[in-house]
Parts: C-alpha cells; structure tokens; sequence
C-alpha cells in the first residue's frame, strides 16, 4: 500500500501548483492583476498587489472611511457602516454601480481587522453576509463574497497592498463577463488608491500602529 500512497501523494503534489497557479490578466508596471480557479466554480479568485508611499494609519483612514468610498473603489454607489462591534469588526453595506443593461448590486460584509505585532502588518478580513438585511426593490443582492486587503510594511515609507477577493454577482451575468468585470474592479480600484490615501497622509504623518 505504501507505493500507492506514495504515489498519490506525489500525484496531488504535481497537481495542486497548476490548479491553484495565478495567471497575470494586467501588469502595467505599477498595479498587477491576477486571477485563478476558485474551488468548482467557472468564477476567478482574483488578486491585485501594489506598492503605495504611505503610512499604515493613512491608508486605514482611507479603508474605513465609508463616506469617502465612492470616490474611489470602482464603480461604487456608496458605503455606509451598519453596525461597529468593536474598533476591530465592522458590518458594511455598499452598492455596486453596475453598467447598463445589468442590474445595480448591493453586499453586506463584515470585515475583521488583525494585525501582526511583531511585522505590523495588517490583514482586513472580508466575510459576506447576504441576509443581514433584507433585499432591496431594484437591486440584486450579491449572494457570494469575500477575500481579504493585505498591508504590509516594507520600509522607507512603503507599503505593499494585497487586495485578494472571489464572489459570485448573482442574477443572470455571463461569466466571462463577471470574471472580466471583477479584474477590472480590483484593477480600476488599486490604481484610484495611491491619490486617494493622500487626503489622509497629512494628518496620519506618523508611524504609531493604527490597531
């Protein structure tokens, strides 16, 4: 029996990397963009990462700033905060300003904020919650989603961004359009960030941790 465990180990091994591999969709030398399978389904996991010259307090200012959001985040038609349970968890809703002819979506998700003590580095946790409210006339409720932002603390004022999500639109969306539509989201989305973290970086000059 060993021989045949030894040799399905080695098979699952060979194959886990090309099932799980990233694909470059975008790189344009400052924002990257990948995306790759997402358990069964025909939708991408999609992934985008930066540098950004920023403190760790601005760019948290900039993320929890839900007023602000629309300004920003691609095609966001708002973000109010439903509910603090701590400094650290927060119930979100925002709307999706879809283009025509689909239907504008909304999402309700909770995000968890953690950070590393020893590196800094913070990870901010996306968690769906669909049925915190109820369905609203005109809009599809976003049934799945979820990923994470990721800050890392490089030195010298730097800061790498990790912005990782899936998630399903709901409603009758082809899928070659919902996975093309979420890179250009996590695309669109990085590329706005460096601008708008500098509203916040004049009176966040400090590097005490934000959590």
């Amino acid at each position: 029996m060993r021989p045949v465990i030894g040799s399905l180990t080695l098979l699952c091994l060979l194959l886990a990397p090309a099932a799980l591999a990233w694909e470059t969709v975008h790189d344009d030398g400052s924002v990257r963009v990948q995306q790759r399978a997402w358990g069964d389904s025909p939708l991408l996991e999609m992934r985008g990462t930066m540098r950004v010259t920023a403190t760790l307090d601005a760019l948290m200012t900039l993320l929890k700033d839900a007023d602000y959001n629309h300004e920003w985040v691609y095609r966001s038609g708002g973000a109010s905060i439903l509910r603090m349970e701590s400094d650290n968890q927060a119930y979100v809703y925002g709307v999706v300003d879809a283009p025509w002819p689909m239907q504008d979506r909304d999402t309700i998700v909770r995000f968890d904020y953690r950070q590393d003590p020893q590196t800094l580095e913070i990870t901010i946790d996306i968690t769906n919650f669909p049925d915190f409210l109820p369905e609203k006339p005109g809009l599809v409720r976003v049934p799945e989603f979820g990923g994470f932002w990721r800050l890392t603390p490089l030195g010298d004022g730097q800061v790498k961004i990790t912005y990782q999500v899936h998630g399903n639109p709901g409603g009758r969306v082809p899928t070659w359009l919902a996975n093309y539509a979420a890179a250009v989201s996590v695309t669109r989305t990085l590329q706005n960030m460096p601008a708008a973290v500098e509203r916040y970086s004049a009176v966040n000059n400090t590097t005490t941790p934000p959590l």
